[in-house]
């Protein structure tokens, strides 16, 4: 069976709003070929919930990160941004120094902020700059061995072995701002005279 992943947790990885997702899905599901399923979660008392599979969470996350403006996904209060930063936070270091919560954000200052009201003494091991399109492919090989999952994103397991992996994985991937060189048979060449023409 497939992984299941809820619109809460698809808005936790694009850190927008959950009704945000929906919005996303709702005007671009069908041409993404996503499909939608209710079901509980994993738990007895659990509520029944919508989510998508594992692989239409990518191709979402995908199609969300190339998208040049927001307007018809987000609001203005939605900030969107296509890069921002993966990381790695011990929660409560003093008393479970191998609780481990990794992510993406585009705020790290303010997710570290938010995991402070309830950890007062979390602090960050390590972060990287990340596209959000990385962001899953960046938590299955940080957490590919040596460790254990407690809930969502949050490990056990050695600090030192979660930053060496994640040193591992970013280490090969290229700058996060880096942009691809064209073909000089890319139509996309077309799209640059046409910004030209009404630029004069």
């Amino acid at each position: 069976m497939s992984e299941r992943v809820t619109y809460k947790e698809m808005a936790r990885r694009l850190d927008v709003a959950p009704s945000t997702v929906r919005r996303l899905i709702d005007r671009h599901g069908a041409e993404l070929g996503i499909s939608i399923q209710k079901g509980r979660a994993n738990t007895s008392n659990a509520k029944w919930t919508h989510y998508i599979t594992r692989e239409d969470a990518d191709h979402l996350a995908a199609f969300y990160e190339t998208r040049h403006t927001q307007t018809d996904i987000t609001s203005e209060s939605e900030p969107y941004q296509r890069q921002g930063f993966f990381y790695v936070i011990q929660l409560v270091p003093e008393a479970l120094p191998n609780r481990i919560k990794i992510g993406y954000t585009d705020n790290l200052e303010k997710r570290l902020t938010e995991h402070q009201t309830a950890a007062p003494t979390a602090r960050v091991l390590a972060s990287w700059p990340c596209k959000r399109s990385w962001d899953y492919a960046a938590m299955d090989s940080i957490t590919r061995e040596g460790c254990s999952l407690v809930l969502n994103e949050v490990f056990e397991g050695d600090p030192d072995g979660f930053v060496q992996r994640g040193n591992d994985f970013f280490s090969l991937m290229p700058s996060s701002d880096a942009e691809r060189v064209l073909s000089e048979h890319s139509p996309l060449h077309q799209d640059d005279t046409n910004d030209e023409e009404d630029d004069t």
